[in-house]
Order: structure tokens, then sequence, then C-alpha cells
């Protein structure tokens, strides 16, 4: 293992709580200390830490770990077109495309993953590997 591992792991450790990290604190960690999502992902597996609070609200919320999902009273139109576009063209969107989407639009996360939950479109590849 590699001074840089070995650094990454110190510092994904001191941001988790009985075992567990919230997908806040691991994307941030693995930001400062310039590792990729994946790689983060890969040592908190090997670290057997669970991550929790997923920013979608797709697992880690309260007893059981179970889904948090925001589901918007109204999908403005502008996201509803994004996620049948995503539809159309993979069948599916990536949590990653839902946080650029995010920030592009200046939009809640867990609000676009709950336009996809309800126009009933799959979200795969967590960006630290949880799914």
């Amino acid at each position: 293992m590699g001074l840089k591992t070995t650094e990454w792991k110190e510092a994904l450790d001191a941001v988790t709580r009985e075992g567990h990290i919230t997908c806040t604190a691991a994307l941030a960690t693995a930001k400062a200390h310039t590792m990729t999502p994946a790689e983060a992902g890969e040592l908190l597996d090997e670290m057997e830490i669970r991550i929790e609070k997923c920013q979608l609200g797709l697992f880690g919320y309260g007893p059981g770990k179970q889904k948090r999902i925001e589901v918007p009273d109204e999908i403005p139109e502008a996201v509803a077109m994004w996620v049948r576009q995503c539809a159309e063209e993979k069948g599916e969107t990536t949590c990653a495309d839902i946080f650029a989407k995010a920030e592009a639009e200046g939009l809640s996360r867990a609000s676009l993953a709950g336009a996809c939950e309800v126009m009933d479109l799959k979200i795969r590849s967590c960006q630290l590997g949880a799914f």
C-alpha cells in the first residue's frame, strides 16, 4: 500500500462515525485529497465502512437504511424533458449525470432523483460504487 493510499484511508477514517460515512463526507474528502469518487468507494469497501445518506435519497436513511426520495409536487417541464431524453438515449441515468444537471441548472439533486423515480427512469452507477 502506497503512502498516498494510507493518507487517503486516514482522511476517510477521520470523517467516519461508527463504521459509517455520509455520501457528502465521502465525496468531499475524495475531492479534498485528489482521489476520484471511485477510488474513495473502493477504499471504503476495503475498510468495511458503509456509505449512508445518499445525496439522491436512494439509500441509507433511518431504520433499515431505506430510501428518502424527494418527490416533487410538480416536475418542471425542463426537468421532465431531460428525464425523457435520458430515457430515450440511454434508458437510464447515472448519479454523476444527476450531479452535473443539478449543478448546471441550480436544482436539488434529490428533487432530480425524485423526478426520475416518478417518471420511472432508473438511476445507475453511484460515483462511490454503492450501486
